[in-house]
């Protein structure tokens, strides 16, 4: 397995060797546990290829500096985070480092960008729409940056062993779980419930993507990740729609059956990266491809649904105590 991955995160290592010793900015992608794990695994990336890098945000002074932007899910029609990041810096700087990411619609911020940015997409679909959109632009093809986190050498951190298990215990304990009751599932359900599931029939053990956390900085999303991965590698075997849930099955070799959610990112780069790890599948549950613009208007069964829930997370993690 680490043959494997070292081979997958080849093509953006070769990359970012030309950026060594440049002192950049970077501004991480803003989402749950998943997304805490891709920026530990970038600023390992970073460390490797001896590239110095301030973590800022969208309200960063951007002029002149080279600027790396996290990968992940965020440049779809869905949401607009990496949108306005890129729209803030694509005027001041030198240089503009979009890092893998699966890319629907915004096509007119894809014809505004020059020979300023590179943008690397984490599976084909992505990576045609971006062709079709600006045929000029700088556009290359990788795999999820997730698969640059170094299982053993993360897992054995120090720090993360240190602050982790308690963190780890009392989140689980919030939803009322453990280590103990997800190692004793034959399966276990770690499926979403947020905007992007897309079979609400099944029912979740535990939404894992959402117990730690989210993005904030990079030492607490560091150990975020660290209890993210520590709940997934107790796991006999793991159904679930949470695309880093499974790429974390790839890399702790633990059985996953992995399902789409709503605008097939995750058949998209299952079909791209996580095919080549045997011990991970995917259900097909239609053959039904989501357009790259969604509609814009949520039934109002879809909207109660929401507030229910960011009601239920906010009580489980203490806000409305």
């Amino acid at each position: 397995m680490q043959t494997l991955t070292v081979a997958m995160r080849h093509h953006i290592e070769g990359f970012l060797a030309q950026f060594a010793g440049t002192k950049a900015v970077f501004v991480p992608n803003e989402g749950n546990v998943g997304d805490c794990l891709i920026f530990a695994a970038t600023m390992n990336a970073f460390a490797k290829a001896s590239i110095d890098v301030d973590v800022v945000d969208k309200r960063a002074d951007f002029r002149n500096r080279v600027v790396f932007l996290g990968g992940g899910g965020n440049l779809v029609g869905a949401y607009r985070g990496m949108r306005e990041t890129i729209e803030a810096c694509r005027q001041q700087a030198d240089r503009i480092i979009l890092l893998p990411h699966t890319i629907r619609a915004n096509v007119d911020l894809l014809e505004s960008l020059d020979d300023r940015a590179t943008i690397w997409c984490r599976d084909l679909r992505s990576f045609q729409h971006v062709r079709q959109s600006n045929p000029s632009l700088d556009c290359q093809l990788a795999h999820d940056m997730a698969f640059h986190c170094d299982i053993p050498q993360f897992m054995s951190d120090e720090a993360c062993n240190r602050a982790g298990p308690a963190m780890l215990a009392e989140k689980l304990a919030l939803h009322r779980t453990s280590l103990d009751k997800i190692s004793s599932l034959p399966v276990v359900r770690f499926m979403r419930t947020d905007r992007e599931a897309r079979l609400s029939h099944i029912q979740t053990d535990l939404d894992v993507s959402r117990a730690f956390g989210c993005v904030t900085d990079a030492e607490t999303s560091r150990l975020a990740a660290w209890c993210f991965l520590k709940t997934i590698s107790v796991a006999n075997s793991v159904l679930t729609d949470r695309l880093h849930v499974a790429i974390a099955c790839a890399l702790l070799e633990v059985d996953c059956e992995l399902v789409d959610n709503s605008y097939n990112k995750n058949r998209e780069i299952y079909a791209h990266s996580l095919s080549r790890f045997d011990w991970v599948s995917f259900s097909k549950t239609d053959d039904v491809e989501v357009p790259d613009i969604p509609s814009a208007k949520l039934s109002l069964v879809t909207k109660v649904a929401r507030r229910t829930q960011r009601f239920r997370d906010r009580w489980l993690n203490g806000a409305l105590r």
